[in-house]
């Protein structure tokens, strides 16, 4: 019996095919296929109307294409709600994995009408070699990491429009459905939210675990709603607490001074909540770029003149773990701000941005480095929501870490000078915006914040309470440059080096350059570099002959 299978199928399916031809699938064409239709449906394991819909979609596939709807309907010319009658049919079969599924450009947006279909091959191959009906195991998710990154992919699609709201939803309500084996789905599907409630805090719940604290109500609702009405009336709801994500404390509001920067995130009831389930915040996702680990920091010796130098020691005493933690203690037990924040300011080329270097090293802590030109983005409106942003992944971060990180804003002369009155360009209003923003993070600063600025004179006067510390980096005098270029160059003799310091009045970032400069030439001519050689390529490291270099007497 077994060895007819194939020839059986084959021909109940040829059956099915011609006799369907313009049926408009009416009772009588019913009549008709009963038989095959049975047989059908007895390999397959399915009804009889699934049957119809597998051997159409077969023998079409055959003819080499896909099948959605409209084939469907042209075929049987029949009316097309005539065949929406099957629709639960086409989701059995594509549950079951008899189906696989893809979405067409079509330009209309309605359930199904978008859906193209092919018979599983594993299928095809079974019965074309005279097999039993195959186990059909669907593809699923190997953990719930990857299948939330499945549901913000949809989100994606359907800020992009490759999907409606009808399909976002329906897509979503099947992945539940079929994903309840993860405690976490579980969980969510048990507190029985509507699907646009249950999407929001499955996207809230990805965002969360790769880093970012707080998002964006403006942003999150966007990937979820099509219609501009039904998205306003959305958050009309969650800013008036009247949705239940709201007022069953499973998301927060993050308040703002603007509206439109208006965030949300997790509240510490989910946040547990997802730690209990295992979830880790941050968890697979790859160390970020601009974190920089103390032990990957290569040590240097730093030359300061004495004011500099007791300022530093103190910072970077307070900053031993055990200091730090008694320093914060203390401070919030008097009610004081318990965040420490410095500036350090000077001429380019003085060791600022080194200095937190080796002070995160000698501390261990990380470093969260801000590229601030990164951060001042070409879309009005946008920069102001990346610093807020900064600021809130660095606290979700810090809650990570055993040690509390350093957010360092590198070179941050563009937005902490002085604020501009009474302007009018959108870019001077950003500016501002930027700035108020900063201030207020810092109002209320728990971390260790450093920022670096070579233009101290042009700090805005609100900014000069927020820092701590705020130490000056001098150009370094003639012993300190002197000391410098020994360490640098050990070959050099203690005449020679206090020559090259007495002459040159340079940075200890010039001095460096002085430095590679030697190490290339050693390395491409395979010599030792003399003093005279030193001297050339100090003539030669500014642009113009008499900056930097000293008139009058010298020991050369």
């Amino acid at each position: 019996m077994e060895q007819n299978i194939k020839f059986r199928l084959l021909e109940s399916i040829g059956k099915v095919y011609e006799q369907s031809k313009d049926c408009k699938l009416d009772s009588a064409f019913f009549e008709k296929v009963d038989v095959e239709l049975k047989h059908l449906s007895d390999y397959f394991k399915v009804s009889r109307n699934q049957s119809l819909i597998v051997a159409m979609v077969f023998a079409l596939n055959y003819k080499g294409d896909t099948v959605d709807l409209k084939d469907l309907i042209e075929y049987f010319d029949c009316n097309p709600m005539k065949l929406l009658e099957f629709s639960d049919d086409f989701d059995v079969l594509y549950s079951k994995g008899i189906f696989k599924k893809q979405k067409s450009s079509h330009r209309v947006r309605l359930a199904l009408s978008n859906d193209q279909f092919t018979i599983n091959e594993k299928i095809t191959e079974a019965i074309l070699n005279n097999k039993p009906m195959p186990v059909i195991e669907r593809e699923g998710f190997k953990d719930v990491i990857e299948l939330l990154e499945k549901f913000h992919k949809l989100g994606e699609q359907r800020d992009s429009e490759e999907l409606s709201t009808f399909e976002l939803f329906a897509q979503a309500k099947e992945l539940i459905s079929s994903n309840l084996h993860f405690p976490l789905i579980k969980k969510i599907n048990d507190y029985q939210f509507s699907i646009e409630d249950t999407y929001l805090l499955l996207y809230l719940i990805w965002e969360t675990i790769t880093g970012n604290e707080t998002t964006d109500i403006g942003r999150a609702t966007e990937s979820i709603f099509d219609n501009p009405s039904e998205r306003v009336k959305y958050v009309q709801k969650i800013m008036s607490n009247e949705n239940k994500l709201i007022s069953q404390n499973h998301l927060e509001i993050v308040e703002a001074n603007f509206f439109s920067y208006t965030e949300m995130k997790l509240s510490e009831s989910s946040v547990k909540m997802l730690q209990e389930l295992g979830l880790k915040l941050f968890a697979n996702i790859k160390k970020r770029d601009n974190i920089i680990e103390p032990a990957k920091i290569n040590s240097k010796t730093l030359y300061f003149n004495e004011f500099e130098r007791k300022q530093l020691d103190l910072l970077k005493t307070l900053l031993q773990e055990d200091n730090f933690k008694k320093t914060q203690n203390r401070l919030q037990s008097k009610g004081l701000p318990k965040g420490i924040t410095a500036l350090l300011h000077g001429s380019p080329g003085t060791g600022k941005t080194e200095t937190v270097f080796q002070v995160a090293k000698d501390t261990n802590r990380e470093i969260v480095k801000v590229d601030i030109s990164q951060s001042k983005s070409m879309w009005f409106g946008e920069s102001e929501k990346i610093i807020k942003r900064i600021f809130t992944d660095y606290k979700a971060y810090a809650k990570d870490c055993e040690r509390m990180p350093i957010l360092l804003f590198n070179e941050a002369d563009a937005i902490i000078t002085k604020r501009k009155e009474n302007s009018t360009s959108n870019v001077s209003q950003t500016e501002n915006a930027i700035q108020n923003i900063i201030l207020e993070e810092l109002e209320n600063f728990e971390g260790i914040f450093f920022a670096t600025t070579n233009l101290a004179k042009n700090l805005d006067s609100a900014f000069e309470r927020r820092f701590l510390f705020k130490i000056e980096f001098q150009k370094p005098d003639i012993s300190v440059k002197a000391k410098i270029w020994n360490s640098k160059l050990p070959s050099l003799s203690e005449s020679e080096c206090e020559i090259l310091a007495n002459r040159f009045d340079f940075s200890g970032g010039q001095i460096d350059n002085i430095v590679r400069k030697v190490e290339i030439h050693e390395i491409i001519h395979g010599i030792t570099v003399d003093f005279n050689s030193i001297l050339d390529f100090c003539k030669t490291e500014l642009l113009s002959k008499n900056r930097g270099v000293r008139i009058g007497f010298t020991k050369a």
